[in-house]
């Protein structure tokens, strides 16, 4: 289907206003290209605003995984829906076919670097410490 300069295959679009392009419930089976892909995260369109807690523990139970999808035999990577949805279910939707909602999973990684980094300093000062015993 072409509408405007837009071009989809095997698109199911529940609701669309053409103009601009607004769409709600777009599936596509496929790949899709683009330049970048904007997600709204302004803080004045939030509620309810917390930090991931204990982030690092979640997500080391996430893996990275490369993979052939079934229908196409396409090679690709990423996580499991079923094994975020164990810790992380308010990222993942759909019941037959799940999906992962990859900004959120972005989310908890920035958090758990931070406590990696808070982790590392820790260390870097008992072995600062450890070698002004040592070396004086």
């Amino acid at each position: 289907t072409t509408v405007g300069f837009i071009t989809a295959t095997n698109a199911y679009i529940g609701v669309a206003t053409v103009g601009f392009l607004t769409a709600t419930n777009v599936f596509v089976s496929g790949v899709i290209t683009s330049t970048d892909f904007d997600s709204l995260s302004d803080f004045n369109l939030k509620t309810n605003i917390q930090q991931i807690d204990d982030s690092l523990a979640k997500v080391i139970q996430i893996r990275g995984v490369t993979f052939d999808w079934k229908e196409t035999n396409r090679s690709s990577a990423g996580v499991i829906a079923q094994e975020v949805e164990k810790v992380l279910p308010e990222l993942v939707n759909g019941e037959e076919a799940k999906t992962v909602n990859y900004n959120g999973v972005i989310g908890a990684l920035v958090e758990a670097v931070k406590e990696l980094k808070a982790e590392n300093d820790v260390l870097r000062e008992r072995l600062d410490e450890v070698y002004k015993k040592v070396f004086g």
